[in-house]
């Protein structure tokens, strides 16, 4: 006779609100344990005897109040990420541990709230090294120095700025040589996309446009480059850039566009970015992996 075995409980499980396919906070911050975890779309369905995880990462209020749910049955820690202080210091008093995204240079730890600057992503200087190695070859026929250039929606629509932009990127490669490796995001106008792409004149390059069949190459692009641009103000494009080694550019002085605004300018203080100004040359900067730090805190104290 056989016996039959229980499946061994996953470590980690995670709830988030309105995240039916993408990867939110929760699970962002779950890929970075280095542990299998499992995602629940309603946690309802637990039964009091199940195997109970080691820890409940949640983000949303619905998910939160669900993960505390699903503490006082099981009897496991919870943290909870989200992007407001006020959230935090009022969750502070009921989860095991909060996961505040600061838009400043986070504070000292206060209590049960972990800052980070920033969103969390599963972006890390470990994914840049495995994407190099997967991408090395086919990019090999441009030659170096390599530019990766994100041009993302949310810094301009006009004509004029996508040609100067670009102009004065010919101007740099013309003067240090080298290629240009260019990913279009969503929203990005087809007449400004077409205007940069026409700017960019003479340049060796290789653009990629979003609705291309491809997958998106961008971080295969930033992994084999020397140096990183970013146009645009998508949140998410600026922490990416910045878990990679490279020096890493705006194209733009940041105006007023809310959480970016003030992400890029606490990175700019923090010498971790700076302004392009026509040299693509290194300075002595750390990748920023937040997630990775967290991840490494919620470990430590979680024994996960």
């Amino acid at each position: 006779m056989t016996d039959v075995l229980e499946p061994s409980p996953v470590p980690v499980w995670v709830i988030e609100s309105a995240q039916p396919g993408g990867c939110g906070p929760a699970h962002a911050l779950a890929g970075r344990l280095g542990c299998s975890f499992r995602r629940l779309r309603d946690a309802s369905f637990v039964e009091n005897d199940s195997a109970p995880p080691g820890l409940i990462l949640t983000a949303g209020l619905s998910a939160g109040m669900a993960g505390l749910s699903l503490r006082k049955k099981l009897k496991v820690p919870v943290v909870h990420c989200c992007s407001s202080r006020s959230v935090a210091l009022a969750g502070s008093r009921v989860f095991d541990e909060v996961i505040l995204s600061s838009w400043h240079v986070p504070e000292g730890k206060n209590g049960r709230v972990f800052p980070v600057l920033g969103p969390l992503s599963v972006v890390s200087p470990a994914l840049y090294e495995r994407a190099e190695r997967l991408w090395r070859e086919r990019l090999e026929h441009l030659p170096r120095p390599r530019v990766a250039v994100r041009l993302e929606a949310g810094w301009s629509d006009s004509v004029s700025d996508a040609m100067l932009a670009a102009r004065q990127i010919e101007l740099s490669m013309r003067l240090f040589g080298g290629s240009v490796m260019v990913t279009i995001g969503e929203g990005v106008s087809p007449a400004f996309a077409n205007a940069f792409a026409e700017g960019l004149g003479s340049c060796i390059k290789l653009i990629w446009r979003h609705g291309e069949p491809d997958d998106n190459p961008g971080l295969g692009f930033t992994a084999c480059a020397d140096a990183v641009l970013i146009y645009g103000t998508r949140v998410s494009a600026l922490i990416e850039a910045t878990a990679s080694v490279l020096p890493v550019f705006l194209g733009h002085i940041p105006g007023r566009f809310g959480a970016y605004n003030s992400l890029a300018r606490a990175l700019l203080e923090r010498e971790n970015v700076r302004i392009f100004d026509s040299d693509f040359s290194p300075w002595p900067r750390e990748p920023l992996d937040e997630s990775g730090r967290a991840a490494n805190y919620i470990r430590e104290k979680f024994e996960i």
